[in-house]
């Protein structure tokens, strides 16, 4: 079989780059190879035990393919033939290419765990049998903790807290939850509701050994504290597919990613690499950076898809920003480039601006909550936006974006004092309040002292 354009890979970043190179290239034959017959969207898997009542429901549908008339093979790509622009498939199937995207997507990191192979110890596949299994066995336990106090771990605990009769426990090993992506007050507040859902919280602690006989019966902690357990779910990042690419001989980076340049074109020409198994480097300080998020893939996706013949569309990676955002029992948090702390770790003299405002007006109306909103600006004479943190009702979710853009377009400290708004009554804090303006202002008063 031969093609114009092969994709290795069927999640986000592959199915975004085989709709967007239709779009670029109508005339070019597209086909897109994946393992699985059937593709889960894997920013829902927190989600299939409660609020979506199956795995089923949280299947990413083929019909972008299908409309863009792509060729969706289901097999496994094991071996790249570079010089032959060949991909040997595990059934010994050969598929010729001229452009080759590797989606390889990112696999869950095993840590060292004395009883990690033990029954009942769980990892976060995206893999619709596997999660079907998986579904079942959560459903049938009394007693679950999770391992990692990350977004996966926050976000598994506070859908599994829905559920009646289950006892839920977190371990995180950092000084609070979330605390890679989020300052503390901005976490605290996400671990109050937590705790509020009856999570316990264990900070601060590492796991020394999963116990029981076959099948995990408690989970040991460094202090000696043993945490009853029918269920072990362990939530502790994930590592980049990278294998393929290696023994192909296309260059990876020392953290694990594939090299890409700004066009996420490998050492090897005609490869390009995006998503999960492509390395990233940080917007603000050029740093490798390893972020696996959809949002991130697939804008890697459309750049590597835009690009794939001849920079007709000068539209390269200038950097991961970095921008997250979840949702903790009606509390939604986002935060976007660098925390205040990340700002220290780095050495970058900075300054912050908080504020708090109603997301209604006048903030008796119903629905009203409190927004708060923290920014981190360079102390320079720029005064460049460094990021931003905001957390309330669930429009922080568009609001964390704004800032994400305002990052990317190196937005100052002095362009909020003219940035033009539209509000409503019943959409959005008053004009006079606007917590990012303000939060900004409040920066500025530090600047000019």
């Amino acid at each position: 079989m031969k093609t114009d354009i092969l994709i290795i890979g069927g999640g986000p970043a592959g199915v975004v780059a085989a709709v967007t190179a239709r779009k670029n290239y109508p005339s070019k034959q597209i086909t897109l190879i994946r393992k699985e017959k059937r593709s889960v969207i894997p920013c829902g898997i927190p989600y299939i035990f409660h609020r979506l009542k199956s795995v089923e429901q949280n299947l990413m549908p083929d019909k972008a393919l299908s409309d863009n008339k792509v060729d969706l093979v289901i097999g496994e790509a094991v071996k790249i033939k570079p010089e032959e622009k060949e991909v040997i498939l595990k059934n010994n199937d050969v598929c010729g290419y001229d452009k080759l995207i590797l989606a390889l997507g990112s696999s869950p990191r095993l840590i060292p765990i004395p009883g990690a192979e033990k029954e009942g110890v769980w990892l976060i596949r995206k893999d619709y049998e596997y999660l079907t299994k998986f579904r079942e066995a959560v459903l049938k336990s009394k007693k679950i903790v999770i391992i990692g106090g990350g977004f996966i771990g926050i976000e598994f605990a506070e859908e599994l807290s829905g559920i009646d009769g289950l006892d839920i426990s977190i371990v995180e090993m950092l000084d609070y939850c979330l605390a890679a992506n989020f300052d503390q007050e901005f976490a605290m507040a996400a671990e109050e509701k937590i705790k509020n859902k009856e999570v316990k919280i264990y900070t601060g602690m590492k796991v020394k050994e999963i116990g029981g006989d076959k099948k995990a019966e408690y989970v040991e902690l460094d202090n000696g504290e043993k945490l009853p357990a029918d269920m072990v779910i362990l939530s502790i990042g994930a590592r980049p597919n990278i294998d393929l690419a290696k023994e192909a001989g296309i260059k990876t980076e020392e953290k694990g990613g594939i090299e890409v340049d700004e066009y996420l074109r490998t050492s090897i020409s005609d490869i390009f690499a995006v998503g999960d198994c492509a390395q990233t480097k940080d917007f603000i300080t050029g740093k490798n950076i390893p972020i696996m998020l959809a949002s991130v893939a697939a804008n890697e996706a459309r750049i590597a898809a835009n690009n794939l013949y001849q920079l007709r569309l000068i539209r390269e990676n200038k950097g991961t920003v970095g921008v997250f955002s979840t949702y903790v029992d009606g509390l939604a948090l986002g935060a976007a480039g660098l925390t205040e702390q990340k700002a220290k770790e780095e050495q970058i003299d900075y300054i912050t601006g908080q504020a708090e405002a109603p997301n209604r007006h006048p903030g008796g109306l119903p629905g009203a909550e409190k927004i708060k909103v923290k920014l981190i600006f360079a102390k320079s004479s720029e005064g460049l936006l460094l990021g931003g943190e905001i957390m309330g009702p669930e429009s922080v979710g568009e609001m964390i974006n704004i800032l994400s853009l305002a990052i990317q377009q190196k937005t100052s400290l002095f362009d909020f004092n003219t940035w033009q708004i539209a509000t409503h009554p019943l959409l959005t804090s008053a004009p006079t309040v606007y917590p990012i303006i303000a939060a900004a202002q409040n920066a500025l008063a530090k600047f000019v002292l």
